[in-house]
């Protein structure tokens, strides 16, 4: 097998305490490996609260900044560079004359909204690492926002983008003389005031047991008040009351802060401790990936550096398997059209997204492929040939997915099948694959006879039952029978009898 192909894409973040770059080589399988990081905290928010401007130092040192980057990702010879600006950028009255400095660089900055902000990096979050099963908050506190992310089970529940961010309250809130302690008693209650009123009304439903912090200002707290990887809220108080007696000058020389964070760190352990607070959590997590990793993973989902749309490119590969081995692909295409029809319909049970959409349309696609070995256990020999295919733009783990998602589509149900590639799944990604499958059994029984003979299904979901109304031409009892017998895993999922009926 051939190394697969690779393309190196640069992403670069704007933010208002930071400019970030950070340069990736990617094979088309989603495999990374980072060539090059870059930083300078330039603080474009520096007296935007107060004045509603950027101010001409901190636009000439980021398009200084930019251009250092910009010639890095061109010696090494990226294929493509995306770059976004956030709060400074969305806010900043002159924030024109940054991004037209940009572009006479050779820099198109997109100016994205907080929300847009909180999904990239929920985005590179989840690519990192398996998110815990319990409720958490994904947390990210800039210098002139912060962005939330409440997530239980690996899906995200609720996104919020709160304007305010360290160097924003530094700025709203001037320091009094270092050392007093009244003082910032006063701007304590003052920053608690502010993270309760951004959090009212925003109560996802549950309550985070942690928060997992991607930010600058989050992994300096894990450094100083934790363990370098984490922290507790109580560690905080200390902290704060530490860095308010030094002066700035002295949290650069005994603490070992960064010169330019210097002046509004104490600002930031005042802000996390209120949004801790606020949200009930201790415990932080440190994650050393943010929005520039966000970045990257969306450039590789849009299509690679040679114009190709990622989404071309894994629909002719699975064509490309498809068209080796499937007898009938006739009916693997209504099969796919039925459980499209299925997946839509049941979305707001499953809890599913687009990702999961495009994985069932895959699997349907491939899930008679194991006929072409052998028809006894060909579900087996199917997901065999999808793990083993070599099929492009698939992540590893898509890969896996689908395999199963075809290996479970008859058979026992996925818990009871005894498969060890099913069960080394995380759980989040088990209930995936028995969620699919089960739509996918339903799918594939409503043309038992292989005659196309349904043509639509109406669904209709009470407190106790799940009714299919089956609607097509001729007689539809083969079909109605092979659901029946091949829908009892969906109904056990939605936890509601299943009826099957023709109009």
């Amino acid at each position: 097998m051939t190394e697969p192909p690779t393309q190196r894409l640069a992403a670069l973040d704007v933010g208002s305490n930071s400019i970030h770059l950070v340069v990736v080589e990617a094979d088309a399988y989603g495999n990374q490996r980072v060539l090059a990081r870059e930083k300078a905290m330039v603080r474009l928010a520096k007296g935007l609260a107060r004045t509603g401007r950027l101010a001409p130092q901190a636009l000439r040192e980021g398009l200084k900044a930019l251009e250092r980057m910009a010639a890095l990702a061109c010696s090494l010879e990226c294929d493509r560079l995306v770059a976004c600006g956030t709060a400074a950028l969305r806010d900043a009255a002159n924030a024109e004359d940054f991004l037209a400095g940009a572009r006479a660089l050779g820099v198109e900055i997109r100016v994205i909204s907080g929300e847009e902000e909180a999904r990239l990096i929920f985005q590179a979050v989840s690519r990192a690492l398996p998110l815990p099963e319990a409720p958490a908050v994904l947390m990210d506190v800039g210098g002139g926002s912060t962005e939330l992310t409440w997530v239980e089970a690996g899906i995200p529940k609720a996104m919020v983008s709160i304007p305010w961010g360290v160097q924003r309250l530094r700025d709203a809130f001037p320091l009094a003389e270092s050392g007093e302690p009244g003082e910032r008693a006063r701007i304590r209650r003052q920053v608690k005031a502010l993270a309760k009123e951004a959090l009212q009304g925003r109560d996802p439903g549950f309550a985070p047991t942690l928060a997992l912090g991607t930010s600058g200002t989050i992994l300096e707290l894990c450094r100083l008040a934790g363990d370098g990887q984490s922290f507790t809220r109580p560690a905080l108080g200390p902290l704060g009351r530490t860095l308010w007696r030094l002066p700035a000058e002295e949290r650069v020389g005994q603490l070992k802060v960064d010169p330019k964070r210097a002046e509004a760190l104490p600002f930031g352990v005042l802000w996390v401790e209120a949004l801790l607070q606020c949200l009930k959590v201790e415990l932080v997590l440190g994650l050393p990936v943010g929005l520039r990793e966000g970045l990257i993973w969306e450039a590789l989902q849009r299509g690679g550096g040679d114009g190709r749309d990622l989404g071309a490119r894994r629909s002719g590969s699975v064509r490309v398997l498809a068209d080796r081995f499937d007898p009938d692909p006739g009916h693997s295409r209504h099969v796919g059209r039925l459980a499209d029809s299925l997946f839509l319909q049941l979305q707001p049970h499953f809890e599913l997204g687009h990702p999961e959409r495009e994985l069932l349309a895959h699997a349907a696609a491939l899930h008679d492929i194991g006929h072409a070995l052998s028809e006894k256990g060909h579900h087996r020999l199917g997901a065999y040939l999808v793990q083993n295919a070599d099929l492009a733009g698939f992540w590893p783990k898509e890969r896996t997915l689908i395999a199963q998602i075809v290996r479970h589509h008859r058979g026992k149900a996925p818990r009871r099948a005894e498969d060890e590639m099913f069960l080394s799944l995380a759980p989040w990604y088990q209930a995936v694959v028995e969620k699919l499958s089960a739509l996918l059994r339903v799918a594939d029984a409503l043309d038992r006879t292989r005659r196309q003979a349904v043509r639509q299904v109406r669904i209709e979901v009470s407190d106790r039952r799940v009714d299919l109304v089956l609607q097509g031409s001729g007689d539809l009892h083969p079909e109605m029978e092979a659901a029946r017998g091949k829908g009892r895993l969906l109904a056990d999922l939605l936890g509601r009898r299943l009826r099957i009926t023709s109009a």
